[in-house]
């Protein structure tokens, strides 16, 4: 997939960017969720509890694991993106009415 050097690939680059940051974050914060919610019926699960705490240990790793590759094409979408607006900002030919 290709991004022209406009407005339009710019947003496209930044809301890829954006919504993959939020992934990221939003894993974290769910397997975080799940951890406490296991910890708050410990009484119930019994004996069960160990073999879910982990469980959720092998999930927090590979999301912790898989978050800073993310985070990495996340940002690397944001500097190309920068990267656009910079040459759509210089471009002195722009409304000279030239094709």
């Amino acid at each position: 997939m290709k991004y022209k050097v406009d407005q339009e690939g710019v947003l496209a680059l930044k809301t890829m960017s954006a919504a993959l940051f939020s992934a990221s974050e939003q894993l974290l914060t769910l397997t975080k969720a799940l951890s406490a919610c296991a910890d708050s019926h410990s009484d119930s699960l019994g004996p069960h509890k160990k073999s879910l705490d982990e469980v959720i240990e092998n999930i927090e790793t590979t999301v912790k694991n898989s978050t800073t590759p993310v985070n990495t094409i996340s940002e690397t979408l944001q500097e190309i993106a920068d990267g656009y607006q910079e040459i759509i900002d210089d471009d002195v030919f722009a409304g000279l009415g030239g094709n």
